[in-house]
């Protein structure tokens, strides 16, 4: 069995789950037997509280160029609607979506 590890602290399970830690990962074998695997785990300082997705999303002011969530999810709403044909409602949305972008960065 393998597990993944970027030599920091940060474990993953499979390949897919790795990439998204940071930096490189190399993958590990692990013993497959309950009482070595246990030993490993612990050793190793393997936990399952920590995984890429539990990581806090990088902060605005270190990526101006990404979207908040909640923008993300007002820009994607006006996407679907605009897609559909309601162009009035997605130019609402979009700019709902924008103005807490904006509020968000005024700080930064």
């Amino acid at each position: 069995m393998k597990l993944y590890t970027n030599k920091r602290g940060d474990w993953a399970g499979t390949q897919a789950t790795a990439r998204k830690l940071e930096g490189s990962y190399i993958g590990v074998d692990v013993p497959v037997s309950k009482a070595d695997l246990l030993v490993f785990l612990n050793d190793n300082k393997v936990s399952s509280t920590a995984t890429a997705e539990d990581k806090p999303p990088p902060s605005l002011k270190d990526k101006p160029e990404l979207l908040s969530q909640d923008a993300a999810s007002w820009v994607s709403w006006a996407y679907e609607r605009l897609r559909r044909g309601k162009k009035g409602d997605a130019e609402a949305m979009l700019l709902k979506g924008l103005q807490i972008q904006r509020d968000l960065t005024k700080d930064n």
